[in-house]
């Protein structure tokens, strides 16, 4: 197998211990407009104004309460990621390596622009990050493939040299969807689409096994 050029990663679950937080502003949503909300699990890896849209289908809300909610949810995201979140130990040390070695970098995340820039701010990596996509910067978030074909054409990527790196379901379908190699780390996600490269402990878990690919394709 050729050496991956590109190598996009998901941020929330993959570069940054934030999941927990974003759990946490979802709860608070649901318990400020008494809502029955969903497993974070199972949502995990959307866009906050798709998630917020289906789980209050039933309840009919305006366009004014969508739009109060959804800036409640990512206010709420981003006052306990300043607070709490923590990157994980190989995160800085594997984007290096990479960037070391000449491969090119993007971040593909359902966060919104600001959220992004913050917490890749907040753990110091936003300067080896030279394309990042967010919310904003598309018309369908995961698991449609808007996001991944996105960062391809701004880093000017192939879809048979580019790795998609995901904690998520519906990130990894959007990586199937845009045609990309794609793999799972710190989440044992049960996934048989095409390109899987299959679950990893950690991001040094993964480099090591790419490495590995490399020689063997030399």
């Amino acid at each position: 197998m050729a050496r991956f050029s590109l190598i996009i990663f998901d941020m929330d679950g993959v570069l940054a211990d934030s999941s927990p937080c974003h759990a946490r502003a979802y709860q608070d949503l649901w318990k400020e407009i008494r809502v029955e909300g969903p497993r974070y699990e199972s949502i995990m890896g959307r866009p906050t104004g798709e998630v917020i849209r289906e789980v209050t289908r039933a309840i009919q809300p305006t366009p004014e309460q969508l739009e109060r909610w959804i800036r409640f949810k990512q206010e709420r995201a981003r006052t306990y990621l300043q607070k709490e979140t923590v990157t994980f130990p190989d995160t800085r040390e594997v984007l290096e390596k990479l960037k070391a070695a000449g491969t090119s970098i993007a971040v593909g995340t359902s966060a919104s622009r600001d959220t992004a820039e913050l917490l890749l701010n907040q753990i110091g990596i936003m300067k080896l990050i030279p394309v990042l996509v967010a919310s904003d910067d598309v018309r369908e978030g995961k698991p449609a493939p808007d996001t991944y074909l996105e960062a391809m054409r701004r880093s000017a990527g192939s879809p048979d040299q580019t790795l998609v790196v995901e904690d998520s379901l519906s990130g990894l379908k959007a990586a199937t969807a845009a045609g990309t190699w794609s793999a799972a780390v710190r989440a044992n996600v049960v996934y048989s689409g095409p390109r899987f490269l299959g679950n990893f402990a950690d991001l040094r878990s993964l480099a090591g096994q790419l490495e590995d690919l490399d020689q063997c394709g030399e």
